[in-house]
């Protein structure tokens, strides 16, 4: 009983929280006074933060994905038209994302980092990692892909003439050819399911890599020191990385959006931004 309660506890929390950052992506959306109002209120643009980094672990995993892509859009929001907001992001510190490999002890020590990190940095790794997981999910598709098995010839029976007739006659299956069909048949069904998981993971990792490389995007306009900033988090400090990310981003919305939409431009702007870094 008591876990039911928990549960429905936070379940509440979880559709509260939704509500309220759907009220604030509203106000503050291609709106610089209304983001500009928004941010100045005593830490949001914080909670927002935790919003990316800290509080999907406290979910399930099938809905993590969502209040993470939620919190990056109120960041987008926020500063991509006020200058205050960018100010007050850039100059944040903050825990980096808890399932950053930075931060879990795992890879190289001379890279693990532990306790506040620059908002910048905790976004840039955020980058990185999901863009790295990105890239590993679709290796995985197109191996699943690349060893599915062949279509087989039907083998229940054949064509056969019979008095001027051409009739399909069934042939009887012994019990061993029954059950090595059935074998081959749930293999083949459990290679799709993983081929529709990693491709699903890869489009997850692909847009929240999108989003987050945008909101760096939208940090670095107007201001070249947040371009040094960002750039000294990068690898070799090149911002390509980020820039054929948003591409593919914005291609995958050329062929599911109306054209022409306020997040194709901002995306498009962003791009256009960088590459002349």
């Amino acid at each position: 009983p008591h876990q039911n309660v928990t549960n429905h506890v936070g379940k509440a929390v979880e559709d509260c929280m939704r509500a309220i950052i759907g009220v604030l992506l509203n106000l503050t959306n291609d709106n610089e006074w209304g983001s500009t109002k928004t941010g100045e209120q005593d830490g949001l643009i914080g909670t927002a933060m935790n919003c990316v980094l800290q509080v999907p672990k406290y979910l399930p995993q099938e809905q993590r994905f969502d209040i993470r892509v939620l919190g990056l859009g109120l960041l987008i929001n926020l500063v991509e038209y006020s200058a205050r907001n960018r100010h007050c992001l850039v100059n944040m510190e903050t825990s980096c994302s808890f399932d950053s490999s930075f931060c879990s002890g795992e890879g190289d020590d001379s890279l693990r980092i532990a306790g506040q990190v620059h908002a910048v940095q905790a976004l840039v790794q955020l980058f990185l990692e999901r863009e790295r997981a990105a890239q590993l999910a679709e290796s995985k598709t197109d191996e699943l892909i690349k060893d599915a098995p062949t279509t087989q010839h039907d083998k229940s029976g054949e064509w056969q003439e019979t008095s001027g007739e051409i009739q399909w006659v069934s042939t009887e299956k012994t019990d061993g050819a029954e059950e090595k069909q059935k074998k081959e048949e749930d293999d083949e069904e459990l290679d799709l399911n993983k081929a529709l998981q990693h491709a699903g993971k890869h489009m997850e990792d692909c847009i929240v890599a999108s989003y987050t490389a945008l909101l760096l995007g939208c940090l670095c306009q107007e201001s070249p020191i947040n371009v040094t900033t960002v750039r000294e988090y990068l690898p070799e400090g090149d911002f390509s990385i980020m820039t054929e990310m948003l591409k593919k981003f914005l291609s995958f919305m050329n062929l599911t959006c109306a054209v022409g939409t306020t997040g194709q431009k901002s995306i498009s702007r962003v791009i256009e931004y960088l590459e002349h870094c």
